[in-house]
Formats: C-alpha cells, structure tokens, sequence
C-alpha cells in the first residue's frame, strides 16, 4: 500500500495557498488552509467526474490532472491513486510547471 502524501510539506515545498485530498464522490480526506474544505471537495467531486466522462467521450485515455487557470490563479487537480485525488490552489498562475514537476516527483516517491 502506499504512503499518504504529506499536504503541509507540499503546500510549503510549492508555495501555494492550499491543498486538499479528496475521492471521484468529493468526500473530503483531509486538506490545509482551506475554509469550507468539505464544500471544495464536492464540487471538485463533480468536477472530476465530469473531466473523466469527456476524456471517455473523446477516447483520450484516463484522467490525470484537472487544471483551471484564470487571470487571479490557478485550481490544480493531479490523480493520486485509484479514487484519491489532490487539489492545490494558488494566487500564482506562474508555478503551474513547478506543481506539475512537484506532483510528478512526489507521486514516484508515494509509490515506493
């Protein structure tokens, strides 16, 4: 089985405001700096569900990160394991490459 990832080591390797762990029925496991946490988890619950019901549609393959980027920041979903999933949002639209390598490493490591 493998090991949980560490959310306030990620949040403060990356630098970003927030982070949460959630599965495909947005229930909630556990998140950091997040108000309302249980609310994000649903909606981004739905959101995943929806994102993989069009990579089906298309034939484009599983799901592997959601990424929502607007002028004020960036909301940031990377599939963990099976039904897990990380969200992380930052004010910084700049550091999608930096979450993006981050996870990527992390991941590798939660495997192990």
């Amino acid at each position: 089985m493998s090991r949980k990832v560490n959310l306030e080591m990620l949040i403060d390797d990356i630098d970003v405001e927030c982070g949460f762990v959630f599965d495909s029925e947005g229930v909630l496991d556990r998140s950091l700096y997040l108000d309302l946490a249980e609310n994000f988890a649903a909606m981004s619950g739905m959101i995943t569900t929806m994102c993989k019901e069009i990579m089906e549609d298309f034939n484009l393959g599983e799901l592997d990160e959601i990424i929502l980027n607007t002028n004020s920041g960036l909301f940031f979903v990377k599939k963990i394991q099976n039904n897990e999933y990380l969200g992380i949002v930052t004010k910084d639209s700049s550091k999608l490459a930096l979450i993006h390598m981050k996870l990527q490493n992390l991941l590798k490591e939660v495997a192990a």
